[in-house]
């Protein structure tokens, strides 16, 4: 039986265990695995929360070198429902929590990326070293990272005499967002790789930055020192060995790209989609009126817990009341996700002095229709919604997460928004299609691997910015045209998306067969 170690930040198997879109892959990848007869041990970092959040079994104490020091990190078992073949760890440690308990990232802001929580990931990254070379090894066949915050198991795998034999077990590093690489000096600062590694040999030329010669960038020496390099879809490895114009609005390798070009060179690149998870049962829909009285309760809390944005979402309350005494009858647009520039960013560029989401908001009441944006992060950004909303009555911005309230929107909207500047895969689209709702989406990235045009979605492209915004308001306008005028051809299309499968056990099949290079008896 194959033995695969999964190494990562995230992991929604466990409570508040996902901030982004990795935290559903290495929630699902183990579950599929499992169903092909594959072990699979799943570690991430406690966070100060896991180990009191689940039933947990403390199984040993390791101590890991680490700036200087002799450092006790503890290992435990979580008794969480699942798979027999499943098994999920924690490593525990104070400098595991920063800020908050359970809280996944630190931002440290100004000019200290990564400061934090470079420091607790690769202090977990050295645990997971000693546990595997020294208690796991014949555990263990497969070490299978998950972008830069285990990277360094792959840089200590290479460099590290006291991990030498972690050469014999094949690494598999995926990258789930080559916009975050966890760079940081090699040296003279506490955040810093001979501060964590002070007794540490290593070739400078495989691991430092192509962009800044001080710093070391794990996401590349992941990438130059693992056996097989995996992106999540196959345009997105056509995508990465380019290289970025911020300019003209691509994103392709963020200066990796020549490391790129020499793994798939070297057979070692590979680009398979993640999947969907459709045994979820989807809830039922319910009127207009329903879904905005359950907006208004999903913000109650957080009006009552009168913090900073409670402000705001008292106007998202009283928007919906208003749009409770205003029927209208054109579509609803959704969008779901992180505020970041990777999400947004076309939206709020400038256009003929608006911006972009104002023309959008603009096209959208010549058809009587109404977009919600959920969502958080990047506090400008959600100043702009929250101003846009402002100025446009058919704008509803509901600032921070709710599960529940997803899943209510994905089924009782009409047309998904996804205007991403890049998408390595995308899971939001996905979702929209799942629940039977067409999404309107940039032709780029694992969008343009999921969507086909006019057939089960709508998708957009320029080489431009200019080009993206004209050819996303135009494309806009004949997907409103469609909802509206040509019911037929819209019910087809609906059909379509819901019919649409990303099943993880065709990805699966591949990792088996190309990243764990394994045989596949498909």
């Amino acid at each position: 039986m194959l033995n695969v170690l999964m190494v990562a930040a995230e992991n929604d198997a466990l409570p508040q265990g996902k901030v982004g879109g990795i935290g559903d892959v290495i929630r699902d990848i183990p579950k599929f695995l499992a169903n092909r007869n594959v072990n699979v041990d799943v570690l991430v970092p406690s966070y100060g929360f896991q180990t009191s959040a689940n039933p947990s079994k403390k199984v040993l104490t390791l101590d890991v070198q680490f700036r200087g020091n002799i450092e006790q990190v503890d290992l435990y078992k979580l008794e969480v429902e699942g798979d027999k073949l499943i098994t999920q760890w924690v490593l525990d440690h104070p400098g595991f929590c920063i800020g908050e308990p359970g809280q996944v990232y630190f931002n440290d802001g100004g000019n200290k990326p990564f400061h934090s929580d470079a420091i607790k990931f690769a202090l977990f990254c050295a645990a997971t070293c000693e546990l595997v070379a020294n208690h796991w090894f014949d555990k263990v066949d497969m070490l299978h990272l998950h972008d830069w915050h285990s990277a360094i198991v792959a840089i200590l795998r290479a460099y590290d005499p006291k991990y030498k034999i972690l050469k014999s077990k094949r690494t598999i590093y995926s990258v789930h967002n080559l916009a975050l690489q966890g760079i940081r000096p090699f040296d003279n600062d506490e955040s810093s790789l001979k501060a964590w590694f002070p007794d540490l040999a290593f070739d400078y030329q495989t691991i430092r930055d192509p962009r800044y010669p001080d710093c070391y960038n794990p996401t590349r020496a992941a990438i130059n020192l693992s056996n097989a390099v995996h992106v999540v879809s196959p345009t997105y490895a056509k995508e990465v060995m380019k290289p970025t114009d911020h300019n003209n609005g691509f994103v392709g390798g963020e200066a990796l790209e020549n490391d790129l070009i020499n793994a798939n060179e070297e057979n070692r690149l590979f680009g398979f989609l993640n999947g969907c998870d459709y045994d979820f049962v989807p809830p039922e829909p319910v009127s207009f009126e329903q879904l905005l009285q359950e907006v208004k309760a999903s913000l109650l809390p957080a009006i009552e817990k009168n913090n900073d944005k409670s402000h705001r979402h008292q106007v998202t309350s009283e928007r919906s009341n208003t749009w409770l005494n205003n029927p209208h009858k054109g579509p609803t647009l959704l969008s779901i996700g992180r505020l970041t520039d990777q999400k947004l960013k076309l939206l709020l560029l400038p256009h003929h002095g608006q911006l972009v989401i104002d023309s959008v908001m603009d096209e959208l009441k010549k058809f009587d229709s109404r977009l919600i944006i959920l969502g958080s992060g990047d506090n400008v950004m959600e100043d702009q919604i929250a101003d846009a909303m402002l100025r446009h009555d058919n704008l509803l911005f509901i600032n921070g997460y709710f599960e529940n309230l997803s899943q209510q929107l994905y089924v009782n909207t009409d047309l998904f928004l996804m205007p991403s500047s890049f998408e390595p895969c995308g899971i939001s689209q996905m979702l929209s299609m799942r629940a039977g709702q067409p999404c309107l989406a940039h032709r780029i990235g694992g969008l343009a691997d999921t969507i086909k045009h006019c057939e089960n979605g709508f998708l957009f492209y320029g080489n431009t910015y200019h080009e993206q915004v004209e050819d996303m308001l135009h494309t806009l306008a004949s997907a409103l045209n469609m909802i509206v005028n040509r019911q037929e051809h819209w019910q087809e299309m609906q059909s379509n998306a819901k019919a649409q499968r990303f099943l993880w056990s065709d990805s699966i099949n591949q990792y088996i067969r190309y990243l764990y290079n394994q045989k596949c008896y498909c």
